[in-house]
């Protein structure tokens, strides 16, 4: 193989190409090999299926114990001004058979998310089931620093001891995912390298 020729059939508009196909195959690639695993359902959490870091979740929330933390966003000017905070979502506890799992809810589901949290403080207190649900369907990360502060505050604010939260084990917290959407823009990405692929080595035997 000549380096030469090889050279001659890459052309910018490839790069580019490469480059995109390249960076969607790594950006979906965890969640896409995530999306073929059985769901855990929020059912299973509490009857003890055990739940980490890279395990698929999916299923009706049936209790909520409130939020620890919440998410907004905002744009920063050229000026260095910035924007009013909007609104991105919360960080919900849901309960498991261990102790407890973070749960990033959008903001579209903050009302019924709340309505959820209402009925499961009722529940404890003697009420009925809680007859508010919401599906959804995600996969489990561990919590970044600053997120898992936050929820052993809350936790410690639930008069659990420090040695308590730890038993319960890593931090985790499950994203929301459209894994539809993750599998196409997984497989958009393999298409995009396999035509830069074929590109270059059309230049090459061109050249």
């Amino acid at each position: 193989m000549s380096f030469k020729r090889l050279i001659g059939a890459f052309s910018m508009n490839i790069l580019i190409l490469l480059a995109i196909g390249i960076t969607m195959v790594f950006n979906a690639g965890k969640d896409f090999i995530i999306s073929f695993k059985p769901a855990i359902s929020f059912e299973d959490m509490l009857d003890g299926k055990e739940v980490k870091a890279g395990s698929h979740v999916a299923g009706e929330v049936i209790y909520v114990l409130d939020y620890f933390a919440s998410e907004s966003t905002y744009t920063k000017r050229s000026d260095g001004s910035r924007s009013g905070d909007r609104a991105n979502g919360r960080y919900y506890l849901i309960p498991t058979a261990d102790g407890y799992i973070g749960l990033k809810g959008r903001q579209a589901d903050v009302s019924d998310m709340t309505k959820i949290t209402d009925e499961t403080y009722e529940f404890l207190m003697g009420g009925a089931e809680p007859t508010t649900t919401i599906h959804m369907e995600g996969s489990v990360e561990v919590m970044e620093d600053q997120l898992a502060k936050y929820f052993k505050e809350y936790l410690m604010d639930m008069d659990y001891t420090e040695s308590e939260i730890e038993e319960m084990g890593e931090p985790l917290v499950i994203q929301i995912r459209s894994f539809m959407a993750v599998r196409i823009l997984f497989l958009i990405g393999v298409v995009l390298v396999a035509v830069g692929v074929f590109l270059i080595y059309r230049g090459y035997r061109n050249n």
